[in-house]
């Protein structure tokens, strides 16, 4: 195998990274490679293991760095529970172990969505409720001051919860999804004590 060759497989093996941690990776390969010069290309792919072995190495890397750094978006959250599913199947555990994995990563992804659109409509129905609220006031101003005044009032309050609720939902699902990498950096690096440790 030469290092053409080396560097198609992992690519391959690595395609299905966020693209910045495939840059990352591929860079780093790309600098190690060259560092090491044509003359030296056998023994650097000696020292750098197969390349799933490489792959697998790198995205448990990536989930253990990523658990380590708070989330600071939802799409980065996002891509640091994904490279922590690639992780647990890059996990040299047996199938069963994997398989829990897998489906404890399902069941939270889908809890996880569901609350979230649970919460949406929720906050989604108090914040249009309250221009509606303040229509409706503003129509019977005429007829009656004070209920105008109550409509307009609770439409506010509706407007205001509803962007409280929908402040406080972005907080929590941002540390709910720093728990789910977290577990996912943890579940990374404790399989690969056991790897190493063999």
């Amino acid at each position: 195998m030469n290092k053409e060759q080396y560097m198609k497989e992992l690519k391959t093996r690595l395609k299905r990274l966020p693209q910045e941690e495939f840059c990352r990776a591929v860079e780093y390969y790309e600098e190690y490679f060259a560092d090491a010069g044509a003359e030296n290309e056998q023994q650097a792919i000696a020292d750098l293991g197969t390349p799933e072995e490489a792959a697998n190495t790198l995205i448990r890397e990536f989930a253990i760095e990523n658990a380590r750094q708070p989330v600071k978006s939802v799409k980065k959250g996002a891509n640091a529970v994904w490279v922590g599913i690639l992780a647990v199947f890059a996990l040299p555990a047996a199938l069963p172990l994997t398989i829990l994995w897998v489906v404890l990563a399902l069941f939270l992804a889908l809890v996880f969505l569901t609350i979230f659109l649970m919460v949406i409509a929720v906050i989604f129905a108090v914040v249009l409720s309250g221009p509606v609220s303040i229509f409706g006031g503003l129509s019977v101003i005429t007829d009656s001051i004070p209920v105008a005044l109550v409509c307009i009032g609770n439409g506010l309050l509706g407007i205001g919860v509803g962007l409280l609720l929908g402040y406080l939902f972005w907080l929590l699902g941002k540390k709910l999804l720093s728990g789910i990498v977290k577990l996912f950096g943890k579940a990374a690096a404790k399989g690969g004590e056991r790897h190493e440790g063999r």
